[in-house]
């Protein structure tokens, strides 16, 4: 089953998930994907996680007055995938 962990929360929430994450930088990103890298990895094999991350939408949403271009190119260039294979 192509995405079982996307699949599985769909039928979970009856299709009320949206795959996205709203970060101000990538240290954000970073500790959302540990964490959730390492509660789905009781269930799920490292390769269904990162095709799970693969498939996300990750948006720059910056504090008030905190907008920063170079934060937003790190976030927007960060490989998540790399992340999760030296998470291990």
């Amino acid at each position: 089953m192509k995405n079982r962990i996307l699949n599985d929360i769909l039928e979970q929430r009856y299709g009320h998930y949206v795959h996205a994450l709203e970060l101000p930088n990538v240290e954000y990103l970073k500790e959302t994907v540990s964490i959730l890298a390492e509660e789905f990895s009781k269930e799920y094999t490292q390769l269904e996680i990162i095709e799970f991350f693969d498939t996300i939408q990750v948006n720059y949403l910056p504090s008030i007055g905190e907008e920063s271009e170079e934060e937003e190119n790190e976030l927007y260039n960060f490989d998540i995938s790399e992340y999760i294979l030296i998470l291990d």
